[in-house]
């Protein structure tokens, strides 16, 4: 290992990282460099930029990164690593596949993968796993899963984020009515957790932790604006085009999106359309408002990991509206067929050591042990079983999209 981790630090270039590994810009995508994936970026840009430069304007942790970055070179070269969004149904050979949320990814590889080292050396099976960011299969991966059929096409383990394809009205007939999966390993979920009824009550879904949205807003923009104490004041045509939230071309954070339908209605989610300026990545939206220019949106939905990223703390509030911190889950998926003899996996992703570690990252954990950095946020507000199960999620999502679209597009919503 000490040859691999001189193939990258940081100080070398992106032109030469990225020239070197073009594999790599999955990574730099998580962490809000995609910029770097237009080429005409990379060779303007590219050459004259060290790593550290743009990894310290995000305030991403450097060592971390480019620890990161060396791991997945080595597992490329050694011929473990795959694409998942171009070679999905290599899933199935896996024993634990994870699709995180920023700002979780990076803790959650560094232990695990201290894990699998150790549990390598005393079994004869090596631990197959694959761990990368949730937002780069929203539109790949996630599609396949709707068209699988059996089991066996699936990892023995899943850790996945956001209202997923694993909720759609597909995934629960072919898969969760059958009972295939092993139920919560806690007898309760932590106190922030148990207000809000999160534990899955047919036991499939494991809930492991939270992205917790929040409403940050510019406080100096907001003049001469409506007081904002709920959710639905956003809505409101006063700030029509004056918040930003995660999405791009065609995609829009169906985190931030099913809590408006829940809460307002379709009605409601074609306001946010009108409301939404533009759809970029959280860490797009931290550089936005600490630019200190008076042309930004003033409002802006975001994960609470990347609220606290913000230096011009003097210039913002995190709100947390009347209804609550919208929840957005990290859930495990474990099949029953394997649950004896993966035990000592889901054990560690169970600990209160592994769950001190997603709440040290401000990613509640479920672990009624854990001291959570976000117990302060007393509102949380969390679509809840009923209505995941009373909707057909994977065709109320493509409504959503088509409404939120038009009206987005209509008043001069751009990505």
């Amino acid at each position: 290992m000490e040859t691999i981790a001189k193939k990258i630090n940081e100080n070398m270039s992106i032109y030469e990282i990225l020239t070197t590994y073009p594999y790599l810009i999955g990574l730099f995508k998580e962490n809000g460099l995609d910029k770097f994936e237009k080429p005409e970026i990379l060779e303007k840009l590219g050459p004259l930029l060290k790593l550290k430069t743009p990894l310290s304007m995000m305030g991403v942790n450097k060592e971390m990164f480019v620890d990161l970055l060396n791991r997945s070179v080595d597992e490329h070269e050694k011929g473990g690593d795959f694409t998942l969004s171009k070679n999905p149904e290599r899933q199935k050979d896996l024993t634990m596949l994870a699709l995180l949320p920023c700002g979780l990814k990076m803790p959650f590889s560094r232990a695990f993968e201290a894990f699998a080292a150790e549990y390598n050396k005393t079994h004869s099976n090596a631990l197959k796993y694959l761990l990368e960011g949730n937002v780069n299969h929203e539109l790949s991966y996630y599609q396949y899963i709707d068209s699988i059929e059996s089991f066996e096409e699936l990892p023995d383990i899943i850790i996945s984020s956001d209202i997923n394809s694993f909720y759609h009205q597909s995934f629960r007939q072919r898969f969760l009515e059958k009972k295939g999966f092993a139920g919560p390993p806690f007898e309760k979920l932590h106190a922030d957790f148990e207000k809000i009824d999160f534990e899955d009550p047919d036991r499939q879904f494991s809930m492991l932790s939270a992205n917790l949205l929040t409403l940050v807003s510019i406080d100096d923009l907001l003049e001469g604006k409506p007081a904002i104490e709920s959710w639905e004041d956003i809505l409101k045509p006063e700030f029509q085009n004056s918040v930003v939230m995660r999405g791009q071309a065609e995609f829009f954070c169906n985190g931030v999106l099913l809590p408006f339908y829940a809460l307002f209605g379709m009605d409601g989610v074609m306001d946010l359309a009108r409301s939404v300026r533009t759809g970029v990545h959280p860490s797009e939206m931290v550089k936005m408002v600490d630019s200190g220019k008076s042309d930004v949106a003033p409002l802006y939905i975001m994960p609470y990991f990347f609220a606290r990223k913000i230096k011009s703390k003097e210039r913002i509030s995190i709100r947390i509206p009347k209804e609550g911190a919208m929840v957005s889950p990290v859930q495990m998926l474990v099949k029953k067929s394997a649950q004896d003899r993966l035990g000592e996996i889901t054990d560690f992703l169970c600990s209160v050591e592994f769950g001190q570690l997603c709440a040290d990252a401000y990613f509640p954990s479920v672990h009624p042990e854990v001291r959570n950095a976000t117990s302060h946020i007393e509102r949380l507000y969390w679509l809840g079983w009923d209505f995941l199960k009373r909707n057909d999620i994977g065709k109320l999502k493509k409504d959503m999209e088509e409404v939120f679209m038009k009206a987005f597009r209509e008043t001069g919503g751009f990505v």
